[in-house]
């Protein structure tokens, strides 16, 4: 880098101080040249002067000789001429050849009374020369000539002596040039170096040691510049950071498509959602096999105005979403590129769904004792309570319906409580033996008619955990009650727990007619039953399970089942042994 610079600094030096010298040398040898010819010429008009001098005192007739003389002495050709321009003596040709020569500019002027002078080409001699003339004091004119070749040979070594002065005067200028190119560049590289450090996002660089002059200032401008521009690069590194931070952290998949159809942005959101679509950065748009996506954007392109459409799959399972597409503009308006953000609403329609099936199912459930009880109601107030045969036997069942009722509307407000977060659960330790041993004699009285044995399992010795000992008893009396309805004479039903690392997971498994697998998945649903119509003869209402899996999940815990068909089933739920004060909050699917 130095030394390029070095050299373009050299050469341009060099090639401006030889137009110079050119240039000087050719203004100082016309000036020179000049001021020789003009010597020359005064020179000749004072010899003239001289030989006319001379001529005025020789004897007569002796002219030629005394011209023949002056010439010799004085190294020139010497003419004189009377006033009416004939020759009367030349020192170079006969004057009788010559012809008049009263119309030569330098005689003119010497006949009028002042000195003339011309360079020209001699007709006589067919050599070119410098005239000079003056009006001789005899009469007539007498002019020198000099041959312009001898004064073209002193003129050229006049010029040779410049050209060698000013060449001995460039050669220390040139060292001069080279030392001032060499510092200059070597200063220029450290800038041009700083730059590039810049340039290249190091700020870090070593900065120019330039004390003053321009090149000083530029240097510490620059690094003020660096300065300013490490504060402005590390808040855009930080925006960034924050920026793809919260990008990436969303649960909604955003993707940025360029005005080129490819991909700007994608957040780790996205392919999760679409793990055989093209989302990595680069990947381009008319790659995506959902031709929803590409009309999409393309819309947004073409009009530039905001867009929405909705969008499901069923593979491998069933998800659906909201997908909003937006233009991302230029300050002149045009559209750049667009950003898509992918909403699931797969919860949101599954929450929608179980709320309508949760209406039907209420409306339903209440429509059948509510039917009975107004219909035997209506039978009786007829005239039926006056049978002896029936009244008795219609008012059981119209008692039967309401405690149906009852139990419903008390379920459904439990339910309703731990929803809101109406219920205040109080977390205490207690004993695991004592939860199992509390809840199977609560149901002794049942068990016993069906002629069905409790076992309580060995629990070790000491266990205890923290939870809300009312809402532990309910989950176990509904499992076990839900076991004992479901299992026939003579059955037997186990209730048991042990410590699973920081955890206790209880559970009551019977020897009942069992699961089939299809209705596993949604066995704690509300109002969901396997056998509809032998669920109702044995005075369920369907929310039992639906109450068991909220309140185990109000206690951080989580709810199973394990089923086979004839053989019977295994309910667990495992709850933390340490557990948090306030209950978990439950989203919308869990309450379903």
């Amino acid at each position: 880098m130095t030394t390029r610079i070095f050299f373009k600094l050299i050469l341009t030096l060099a090639g401006l101080l030889a137009i110079t010298a050119i240039g000087v040398q050719y203004l100082v040898t016309r000036v020179t040249e000049r001021s020789y010819m003009e010597e020359l010429r005064r020179g000749l008009e004072s010899q003239a002067r001289i030989a006319d001098l001379s001529l005025r005192d020789s004897p007569p007739g002796t002219v030629n000789r005394t011209v023949r003389d002056i010439a010799i002495r004085a190294g020139v050709r010497v003419t004189l001429i009377r006033e009416d321009g004939s020759v009367v003596a030349d020192t170079d040709a006969d004057p009788s050849t010559m012809e008049n020569h009263a119309t030569r500019p330098e005689f003119a002027l010497a006949l009028d009374g002042a000195a003339g002078s011309n360079i020209r080409l001699s007709s006589t001699l067919g050599k070119e020369f410098l005239y000079v003339a003056i009006p001789s004091s005899e009469g007539g004119a007498l002019r020198l000539a000099l041959p312009v070749p001898e004064i073209d040979a002193r003129t050229r070594d006049i010029r040779s002596k410049v050209v060698q002065t000013a060449l001995l005067a460039l050669i220390p200028t040139i060292f001069l040039a080279a030392w001032l190119s060499r510092r200059v560049s070597s200063q220029v590289s450290e800038i041009i170096r700083f730059a590039r450090d810049l340039a290249q996002g190091n700020f870090e660089g070593r900065r120019p040691s330039l004390a003053g002059g321009e090149l000083g200032e530029l240097s510490r401008t620059l690094e003020s510049t660096a300065h300013q521009l490490r504060s402005t690069f590390e808040q855009v590194r930080q925006e960034r950071s924050r920026f793809e931070t919260a990008v990436n952290g969303i649960g909604e998949g955003v993707l940025v498509i360029g005005r080129d159809k490819t991909t700007i942005l994608s957040n780790p959101a996205m392919g999760n959602m679409f793990p055989s679509e093209p989302c990595s950065v680069g990947a381009r748009l008319d790659s995506w096999s959902r031709a929803k996506i590409r009309d999409l954007f393309e819309d947004v392109f073409e009009h530039g105005e905001w867009r929405s459409v909705d969008l499901a799959t069923n593979e491998p399972v069933h998800r659906a979403w909201k997908v909003s597409c937006a233009p991302i503009t230029d300050p002149s308006g045009g559209v750049q590129a667009a950003v898509a953000v992918f909403h699931d609403i797969t919860e949101i329609e599954m929450v929608d769904r179980m709320r309508r099936d949760f209406v039907i199912n209420v409306s339903h459930e209440l429509r059948t004792p509510l039917t009975a009880i107004q219909g035997y109601t209506e039978t009786l107030l007829d005239g039926a309570i006056d049978e002896p045969k029936n009244n008795r036997r219609f008012l059981r069942i119209i008692r039967q319906n309401s405690e149906r009722l009852s139990q419903l509307t008390s379920d459904l407000m439990a339910l309703s409580q731990i929803e809101v977060r109406a219920r205040e659960f109080t977390f205490l330790p207690y004993k695991v033996a004592d939860l199992l041993s509390e809840a199977a004699d609560a149901l002794h009285t049942v068990t016993e008619k069906k002629n069905i044995q409790i076992i309580l399992e060995p629990v070790e010795e000491g266990l205890q955990v923290d939870c809300d000992s009312e809402a532990i008893h309910q989950v176990l009396l509904n499992l076990t009650d839900n076991a004992t309805k479901y299992t026939s004479e003579g059955g037997t039903i186990n209730l048991g727990a042990f410590a699973s690392d920081d955890e206790v997971c209880f559970f009551v498994r019977d020897t009942g007619i069992g699961i089939p697998p299809a209705h596993i998945s949604r066995l704690f649903e509300r109002f969901y039953r396997v056998d509809k119509a032998r669920s109702r003869a044995v005075g369920g209402t369907g929310l039992g399970l639906a109450i068991v899996k909220h309140l185990v999940l109000a206690h951080n815990g989580q709810v199973r089942v394990e089923s086979e068909v004839c053989k019977g089933s295994t309910f667990y739920f495992q709850i933390p042994v340490t557990a948090a004060r306030e209950p978990a909050a439950l989203n919308q699917t869990m309450l379903f």
